[in-house]
């Protein structure tokens, strides 16, 4: 009895909180190319600290605003994921037809890819806005609108990640999709009017 409860038991960095094996074994990939990432940028920017300090501040801060744009189509992408649910929630969906194909189906095809894609692309796009915060303060902290939207977007970001976690058990009380709500509102703000 005792082999078979080890046999049985989880292994991987998220095993107590994701059920899935196939879904714990995408979420370790990504979070590990995260962590990947992450440390890549920080050794990058390490290495490259004297040609990045004594660039003309315009072109750099081109170079980590192109960093920020890119986490935003990824966030924005991995936040797909409500509309589309919301929308298969809808009654009056299965009565939409364009010939032969049918919304709900439609709807149903994508909400298979946005559910499998959300937390890998969520992931990555974390990674990728730890560059763009790291190149941003790197060259001095700023206290306007600017550098105060984003660290404060970045500090929903983080408690989001943690109950993104939380969500795989449902014990999140719904506080992952609040704080998702509250993190592109803040996000969208930071990014369009900065």
């Amino acid at each position: 009895m005792k082999q078979d409860s080890l046999s049985q038991r989880k292994n991987g960095l998220f095993a107590n909180l994701i059920a899935n094996p196939k879904e714990r074994r995408r979420t370790n990939l990504f979070f590990m190319i995260m962590v990947v990432l992450i440390l890549a940028e920080v050794l990058f920017v390490y290495f490259n600290r004297q040609q990045l300090m004594t660039q003309d501040y315009r072109h750099y801060k081109g170079t980590f605003k192109q960093f920020g744009s890119i986490a935003q189509i990824g966030f924005y992408a991995a936040l797909s994921i409500y509309p589309v649910f919301l929308l298969l929630k809808n009654k009056r969906i299965k009565a939409i037809t364009w010939g032969t194909i049918e919304l709900k189906k439609v709807l149903q095809f994508i909400g298979k890819l946005v559910r499998i894609w959300h937390v890998p692309i969520a992931l990555l796009s974390t990674g990728i806005v730890f560059l763009h915060v790291y190149m941003a303060l790197l060259r001095g902290f700023k206290l306007d609108f600017t550098y105060s939207s984003g660290i404060v977007t970045v500090l929903v970001l983080l408690p989001l990640m943690y109950m993104g976690l939380m969500r795989f058990k449902r014990n999140d009380r719904n506080w992952h999709f609040k704080l998702s709500i509250t993190f592109l509102i803040l996000f969208f703000i930071h990014a369009n009017f900065s």
